[in-house]
């Protein structure tokens, strides 16, 4: 050090100055970086990821909704319509899977659920969409139906399941990310003010020590060395006339200075006028060393004042007063060492500021989704309860169903029974028309009967006219025959007409009883078919049960989270109000400094970022569940009525 220049060791230490404001900025722009690319990951890929997946389950649920409904629906533009929701639900499920793979890239199971749920949509439910698409009664849908819940219907809920638990490893695995984002945050606070005043502190000591054993004590012996010299002592050493710095020319300058005394000690006898010449060139060379003994000393006192000041934290301080031409550069290269540190610090402060702002943006923000979390549980319990009432009701209808049905089966069987006492009197009047016939036969023969006993009479008569008196006892008895034979005639003839009458009556009777045998049949049959529907109605009805409990389990499970996501989203709120507390310390510790003017207007002027979302906000699955409850049980004035209550949510 001996051998450098005074400019050069006021370099160094200013060099120092320098090294120290670069190293300590260089570090607090790589750990903000470092927070700023956490937090981008955090908010873009994690919590994206999850609420794809989210999105993605619901989709799922969607296309099995779909699905029943093509197979049970009977209308071709609700089937058609089916298909087409079937259809768009699967796309939609297979984009949010690729969406949440590329936002999470490391999650292999992402993949995994991609495909377990194409394949339960394209080939555990293909057969099952197949028999429903080709039904024609109601027992080919009764059996599609039963395909569904065999092959179809139970893979749902497993990979449901599988996505929700990934769903919240997602978030599980954000939370924890922005509790390492904190912490490294609080560390990095820590550790810039801890590198900023201890390596300030260090390299203003090393600078004071250097400044003193370099420069300080050099001058101050050699003044004491003078002040000797001055006094007639001229036999003390000059020390430092090898340094080549500028206190080895003031010292080689102290050495010329005693030799000339000695000079002048020898030449003491010579003339007056050379005495009285090496006395001017004495006191020419004493001024001329004093001069610059005084400049050097009002540069290193100059020097010195400022130091102390940048010591205090002053970075405003400056060197205005112009030194020596030789030591003008150890001034301006102070004055730059200053401006560079006065910058740095006041970007520094311009950084906390921006932290400041950005924690205090970030509370604001939690708290706002911390309200609307809470909101948002208050509607889905609300949900709930409405589900809950639902469930009751299907399950009241599905009992009601059962009962029509088996009021159904008993009007079979009474039909039945009917038919056959039908096919019985039907019986019962063929005999009665064979006995009628037999009856009309038996009145022919007496007819005859009576014919040939009028016919015998006539004859009785003209035989006993040929008797004379002796025959008319016997006309009388034939003409009493023959009067009671043509009253038989007649009678029977009247009979014959009232059986031909009743055998017309029983044919009658029996067209009726046989038309009342068809219809009873078709009645029959009728029963049967409205039994058949009444079947698919209460499974139809029990399957309905069965999925609004499902769905009022995962309204639950939803309520739950969102009032866990409320708890995580409180407790993220007090964390950045946390590390806002810690940037205002911060903020308040740099404020220490006392910046310039200039240091401070060339700060970039900070304002406050307003809170921009990057996506807009996604339709609520509770509201989706009320229109489409609303849609299946009360009809579209229903659903609009649903959609309008849900719209204030």
């Amino acid at each position: 050090m001996k051998n450098w220049s005074t400019i050069l060791k006021m370099l160094v230490i200013l060099g120092a100055f320098g090294l120290f404001s670069l190293g300590t900025g260089f570090y607090a722009s790589i750990q903000i970086m470092k927070i700023d690319g956490g937090y981008s990951n955090l908010l873009v890929e994690q919590v994206r990821a999850a609420q794809n997946m989210a999105s993605a389950g619901r989709a799922l649920q969607r296309a099995r909704a779909a699905i029943a409904d093509s197979i049970m629906l009977t209308d071709p533009k609700a089937v058609e319509q089916a298909n087409s929701e079937l259809a768009g639900a699967k796309q939609t499920f297979s984009e949010l899977m690729d969406v949440a793979a590329q936002a999470s890239p490391e999650n292999k199971h992402i993949p995994e659920f991609k495909q377990a749920g194409l394949d339960i949509l394209e080939k555990q439910c293909a057969r099952a969409l197949d028999q429903g698409s080709k039904t024609t009664n109601a027992m080919e849908t009764m059996s599609a139906v039963k395909t569904f819940a065999t092959e179809c219907q139970p893979g749902f809920p497993q990979l449901a399941e599988q996505i929700v638990t990934e769903t919240r490893t997602l978030e599980q695995a954000a939370l924890k990310a922005s509790d390492d984002l904190t912490i490294v945050s609080t560390s990095t606070s820590n550790n810039t003010l801890l590198i900023l005043f201890g390596g300030l502190a260090l390299v203003l000591t090393a600078s004071y020590f250097a400044v003193n054993s370099w420069i300080v004590k050099p001058i101050n012996a050699l003044r004491d060395l003078m002040a000797v010299l001055a006094g007639g002592n001229l036999d003390v050493d000059v020390e430092g006339t090898e340094r080549r710095d500028e206190i080895g020319k003031m010292a080689a300058a102290v050495q010329v200075f005693k030799d000339n005394g000695l000079k002048a000690r020898e030449l003491e006898g010579q003339s007056e006028e050379m005495r009285a010449t090496a006395e001017r060139n004495r006191q020419a060379e004493q001024e001329r060393t004093a001069r610059e003994a005084e400049q050097l000393r009002l540069a290193t006192s100059t020097l010195g004042d400022a130091l102390k000041r940048l010591a205090h934290g002053d970075l405003a301080c400056r060197i205005n007063a112009a030194f020596a031409a030789e030591y003008e550069p150890l001034r301006a290269d102070f004055n730059a060492t200053v401006d560079q540190l006065s910058r740095t610090i006041s970007a520094v402060a311009v950084s906390v500021h921006s932290m400041d702002n950005g924690t205090r943006e970030i509370s604001s923000g939690a708290n706002d989704l911390s309200q609307r979390t809470e909101q948002q549980a208050a509607s889905l319990e609300e949900t709930a309860a409405a589900l809950d009432q639902i469930t009751a009701n299907v399950g009241n209808s599905t009992k009601r169903t059962e009962e029509a049905r088996t009021v159904a089966s008993r009007a079979n069987h009474s039909a039945v029974h009917s038919a056959e006492v039908v096919s019985q009197a039907e019986g019962a009047m063929n005999k009665i028309e064979e006995s009628s016939q037999q009856i009309s036969n038996i009145i022919g023969v007496i007819d005859e009967i009576a014919f040939q006993t009028n016919l015998l009479a006539l004859n009785a008569g003209v035989e006993a006219a040929r008797a004379g008196e002796a025959g008319k006892g016997f006309a009388v008895v034939a003409q009493e025959v023959r009067e009671l034979a043509q009253r038989s005639a007649q009678a029977a003839k009247e009979i014959k007409g009232l059986i031909q009458n009743s055998s017309a009556d029983v044919g009658s009777g029996v067209k009726l009883v046989r038309d009342t045998g068809e219809a009873l049949k078709t009645i029959g049959g009728f029963i049967v078919e409205i039994n058949a529907h009444m079947e698919a109605i209460a499974i139809s009805a029990r399957e309905q049960s069965t999925g609004l409990a499902e769905i009022n389990t995962a309204v639950n499970q939803m309520d739950q989270t969102t009032q866990q996501n409320a708890a995580m989203v409180e407790q993220s709120s007090a964390a950045a109000v946390s590390l806002a507390q810690e940037a205002s310390k911060l903020r308040d510790l740099v404020g220490q400094f006392r910046l310039d003017a200039a240091a401070q207007l060339s700060a970039p002027a900070q304002t406050a970022r307003a809170a921009t979302p990057d996506s807009k906000p996604v339709a609520s699955p509770a509201r989706a569940l009320g229109r489409k409850i609303a849609g299946a049980f009360g009809g579209k004035a229903t659903a609009a009525a649903a959609a309008e209550d849900w719209e204030e949510f």
